[in-house]
């Protein structure tokens, strides 16, 4: 199930669609007329989100069991604005340097165990969302990545017991600022300026993907293929990811994990061309989506 936060263009009030080939699905107007209970959030489908996707797909098995025209309750992009596929979350934490061809071009030394660092709730943006230069800004740079969205409380758990703590995965962009991230050893003033961190469209629930270890990764700047590799070749897996944050800390449902970004970012260049006003920047990974922002 593809799961999407989302408002109407007239509205400020949070609703929870699912994506279609042709459009998103208004699940709240269609459990409405079919008086099926849903969550109508996605805050209310994590306190029990075993539930509510079974809520979900009853609101869908029984509109086509009456034969119901499904494209009455579609809505073009016209109609709506996507929101972070979490607006909420208690944790945004990032991995760092998961990538061999990375590591090698940025000339680091390849991690023993997964660098973890952080972004604040405030770098939080969403599919199409135009996306602000900071004033001070002077090297900014794009980083395709997996995320992981975490569904129930997780601690101290196994790699075999890491899977059945997420709920699902969307693409994000782990926008940097690199003359900031580099300042000190801590990266995170150059990692979680307002809006660097954009996820979604959607979020897509794990039993949608065989293999989350064995997608393909790309980004696109101005139409221009950047970054073109695979989850294959990440040097700490999903569960591994998983496993370990939860060493450290107690991981809780809306939480996400950023997991790496593959080679072809601008630090990595010879002679930088940093992002710049009008920059459109398309992220993709397969089976998932396409995560689209505007630099300003």
């Amino acid at each position: 199930m593809k799961l999407v936060r989302y408002n109407l263009s007239k509205s400020s009030t949070e609703r929870l669609g699912i994506q279609l080939e042709d459009g998103i699905l208004e699940m709240d107007r269609l459990a409405d007329h079919l008086n099926c209970p849903i969550p109508l959030t996605m805050r209310k489908l994590l306190k029990d989100h075993d539930k509510g996707i079974e809520q979900l797909m009853a609101v869908l098995d029984r509109a086509k069991e009456l034969h119901f025209d499904m494209s009455q309750y579609l809505l073009s992009e016209s109609d709506f604005r996507y929101l972070p596929v979490i607006g909420d979350p208690e944790k945004i934490l990032c991995v760092g340097l998961n990538y061999v061809d990375h590591v090698k071009a940025t000339g680091a030394d390849v991690p023993v165990n997964p660098v973890f660092f952080n972004k604040f709730p405030n770098a939080l943006a969403a599919h199409k969302q135009v996306i602000p230069l900071p004033v001070i800004s002077q090297k900014v740079d794009y980083e395709a990545e997996l995320v992981i969205m975490i569904g129930d409380y997780a601690n101290s758990v196994s790699e075999s017991e890491a899977k059945k703590a997420v709920l699902g995965y969307t693409v994000g962009n782990d926008i940097s600022e690199r003359q900031y991230q580099f300042q000190s050893s801590q990266w995170m003033i150059g990692k979680t300026f307002d809006f660097f961190g954009p996820v979604g469209p959607a979020l897509v629930t794990k039993d949608e993907i065989e293999d989350v270890n064995n997608l393909s990764i790309h980004t696109k700047r101005n139409n221009e293929l950047v970054q073109n590799s695979s989850t294959s070749n990440m040097i700490f897996s999903v569960e591994r990811i998983v496993s370990e944050a939860s060493q450290y800390m107690t991981l809780k449902p809306g939480d996400l994990i950023f997991t790496g970004t593959p080679s072809g970012v601008i630090v990595e260049q010879k002679d930088p061309d940093w992002l710049k006003s009008k920059d459109l920047l398309e992220v993709t990974i397969d089976q998932i989506g396409t995560l689209c922002n505007q630099m300003i």
